[in-house]
């Protein structure tokens, strides 16, 4: 038989679970409600510096073909034809394969990419600006992306994770180290 003590503990920590369990399905209510009422277009702006001139930052953003060799998130670059008069291609990785369009391009200092949905432009759409500085280029991408997860929507706000445009900057920072290596060693 149980005595009266620890009946009294076991119930404490019946009590002291249910709170914990009703503190976390409230807030996970109260996070999806906030989400709700969050706009689905997010906006991003990330920066990088490059000791590299802008014109070979822009050749290795443009070399679509080359992408799968340094973004992480490409496996596969599928050239597509011309979208009206608009160079398009198909890119496959892990959350399935886009179709991008070049919508924009400055050689070599602006370029926009965005997506095409059923043969219409959608989001998520790239804008990337690149500066010449004294040390080589200061880069700079603006992602404006759809967000339809009301959770994900509050991480974002949040400034959790990584956004794909930061990654693809750091990315592009390990692919011109991979290159400066190779030249300091003579290949």
């Amino acid at each position: 038989m149980m005595s009266w003590i620890e009946q009294r503990r076991r119930a404490a920590r019946r009590r002291k679970l249910a709170r914990a369990f009703l503190g976390l399905t409230g807030l996970f209510t109260l996070t999806i409600a906030l989400g709700m009422t969050l706009p689905a277009e997010h906006s991003a702006t990330v920066r990088g510096s490059f000791d590299h001139p802008p014109e070979a930052i822009w050749r290795m953003l443009t070399d679509f073909d080359g992408m799968p060799t340094w973004r992480s998130d490409v496996t596969l670059v599928e050239r597509l034809p011309d979208a009206n008069g608009r160079t398009t291609w198909r890119e496959v990785g892990r959350g399935g394969d886009v179709i991008v369009e070049l919508a924009e391009s400055e050689p070599p200092i602006r370029m926009v990419t965005q997506q095409r949905r059923e043969g219409r432009r959608a989001l998520p759409e790239r804008t990337f600006h690149l500066v010449a500085t004294d040390q080589g280029t200061a880069v700079t991408v603006l992602e404006r992306s759809e967000v339809g997860n009301p959770i994900e929507r509050v991480l974002r706000r949040l400034g959790a994770g990584a956004s794909p445009a930061a990654r693809l900057l750091q990315d592009l920072q390990a692919r011109l180290n991979v290159n400066r290596r190779r030249m300091a060693d003579g290949g």
